[in-house]
Order: C-alpha cells, then structure tokens, then sequence
C-alpha cells in the first residue's frame, strides 16, 4: 500500500510516503505504524485514515492495495 504522511507526521517520520505490506484492521495499522516509526507513537491515537481519499474508522479492513493519507490531529482557534 501507498501511505502518505502530512505535517508533523511527516516532519517526524522523514518522508512524505512510502510503500508498505500491510492487511488487517486500521487499529492494527496504528499499532504497526507506532512499532514501525516510535517517534510518531504519542500522535498514533489523535490520527486520522483516509483511505483512498475518504475517512474510515478503526474498524475499516484495509486490503494492502490502497493509499492510506495519515493526517494528524489539527489544532487552531
């Protein structure tokens, strides 16, 4: 699958996509993105998955052939 990484997601990751082997559950996507990149494991629960360009919940079963846009929690006033 294609990810993609946005703001401090990226910035802390390094990279603005990469290609990863993945299937199962988008809350066993985090946990793997959490072991995989640590520096992002304090932002894993606040993220949100949009998988081929729409929002899905924990729950979703990705199949590993989609694009997966990681986007973390926005703030602003």
């Amino acid at each position: 699958m294609r990810v993609l990484y946005f703001s401090m997601v990226r910035e802390r990751v390094g990279k603005e996509e990469e290609e990863l082997e993945f299937r199962g559950s988008v809350g066993e996507f985090k946990e793997f993105l959490s072991s995989k990149h640590p520096e992002i494991k304090e932002l894993i629960s606040g993220i949100k998955l949009a998988v081929n360009e729409e929002y899905v919940g924990d729950d979703y079963m990705l199949k590993g052939d989609e694009t997966v846009a990681i986007i973390p929690p926005v703030s602003g006033g």
